[in-house]
């Protein structure tokens, strides 16, 4: 019986030790006493309030001069169920802050401005600091066209555009109602047809970066004529009277004239003549030039002698010589 008791004694002993080791392997904790706490939490994890504050400044990469700016700064204090204040700043340049936004003006151009935000948990104290680079881009501005301010017709002419742009500006062109023409830079080469009076040139600068844009515009007149030219007085003339004979034409920007009488010449578009001795006829002629183009235009005028056929000077020689006397006289006169 003792031996018999005692099997089963040292029989569950080796049942208990086997339980135990497959708990161990299995990588579970037995309980041997129901007086052992079971492992918890760390008292001390609960006293260091790993407490983290950031944040960020959202908003352009870039500002323009004399456009109005903002910048606006977040943190996580709302996640943090804290309240927090910011200070924020603008390097060098005069700004207004309300809370977390920043609102500025640049007045003048710099290579770039650097704007700081400081949150501050108003709790703890606890404060974090973060910076944010502005590229500061200016114009385009004083957008204007060189160039010559008249054109000659079937004559090329070269414009240029400039603007002040920073960094840089790229440029287009626009002639008359036509497209805008880009991809030449700033500089354009223009040739007037014979019909056209005038050329309208628009430059448009834009910034390369800001995508902001100004437009310039000249309109240049093209140079015509002379045209319509004709010598303008009476058909008839009677002897020893003084008459006026003007010259006319139609010139952009102006034309200068040569008139003459027979063989003689002289400058301007004025010709006074006076025939002392009867002739049957007298041939004016004048020749417009324009300044600008140098073309030339001629109008041919006869004029008929009064009474010529039943008084014609037995020395004709001489009357020829009175009247072209008598004109260059008279046109002298009406140049100075």
């Amino acid at each position: 019986m003792e031996n018999t008791y005692k099997s089963k004694q040292y029989g569950g002993h080796s049942n208990l030790s086997r339980l135990l080791l497959l708990l161990f392997l299995a990588g579970l904790q037995p309980v041997l006493s129901s007086d052992e706490e079971t492992p918890g939490l760390d008292d001390d994890d609960d006293n260091e309030e790993a407490v983290k504050i950031s944040c960020k400044i959202v908003g352009p990469d870039y500002v323009t001069v004399g456009v109005p700016s903002s910048v606006e700064c977040f943190s996580n204090c709302l996640m943090m169920k804290t309240a927090c204040s910011y200070s924020m700043s603008l390097d060098g340049q005069i700004a207004q802050g309300q809370g977390n936004v920043l609102a500025f003006t640049v007045n003048n151009w710099v290579e770039a401005l650097t704007v700081t935000c400081t949150a501050t948990v108003e709790d703890t104290g606890l404060t974090a600091t973060t910076t944010k680079q502005l590229q500061v881009l200016a114009g385009p501005a004083n957008v204007s066209i060189t160039g010559p301010d008249l054109m000659n017709p079937s004559v090329s002419h070269t414009y240029s555009c400039h603007a002040y742009c920073r960094p840089s500006c790229i440029y287009a062109w626009k002639t008359d109602k036509g497209p805008w023409i880009g991809g030449q830079g700033n500089v354009i080469s223009v040739t007037p047809q014979e019909m056209d009076n005038s050329k309208m040139l628009i430059c448009k600068a834009t910034n390369s970066v800001s995508g902001l844009f100004d437009t310039a515009t000249r309109n240049i007149a093209v140079a015509s004529g002379p045209s319509e030219v004709q010598i303008k007085g009476p058909d008839v003339i009677e002897i020893a009277k003084k008459h006026k004979f003007v010259c006319t034409a139609e010139c952009l920007p102006s034309c200068r004239y040569v008139s003459s009488v027979d063989s003689q010449t002289v400058r301007g578009n004025v010709i006074e003549i006076a025939v002392d001795y009867p002739l049957k006829s007298v041939t004016l002629r004048c020749e417009a030039q324009n300044t600008a183009s140098r073309r030339t235009a001629t109008a041919v005028k006869t004029v008929q002698i009064a009474g010529s056929d039943r008084n014609l000077s037995t020395r004709p020689e001489a009357t020829l010589a009175v009247l072209l006397l008598a004109f260059i006289i008279s046109g002298a006169f009406t140049l100075m």
